[in-house]
């Protein structure tokens, strides 16, 4: 199973996870606001995304990063967006 031994941040704003596979993934808030699971950025029926990338502010930031059980994360966002759950499974297919 696919876990984060920890989180960091770079000194650019942007999410490091340190993976249990031995690997790290490096995550733009940017990317991962734009991605956002949730049912306000996307359709709950169709699974089609709602979100305008538009709307997103390039320079957004992550404010706070919550565990969610042992398979995702809630991450809080600086224009408070804070409804979407990503599975690590995503953060990791996220990562640069």
């Amino acid at each position: 199973m696919l876990l984060p031994e920890k989180f960091s941040r770079t000194q650019n704003g942007c999410l490091v996870a340190y993976w249990n596979d031995s690997t790290r993934s490096v995550l733009n808030p940017y990317k991962l606001r734009c991605h956002c699971p949730c049912a306000l950025c996307v359709d709950e029926h169709t699974g089609e995304k709602i979100l305008d990338d538009k709307e997103v502010d390039q320079n957004i930031k992550i404010q706070s990063l919550q565990s969610v059980g042992r398979y995702a994360a809630q991450i809080t966002f600086d224009d408070n967006h804070n409804s979407g759950i990503f599975p690590y499974t995503l953060l990791k297919e996220l990562g640069d």
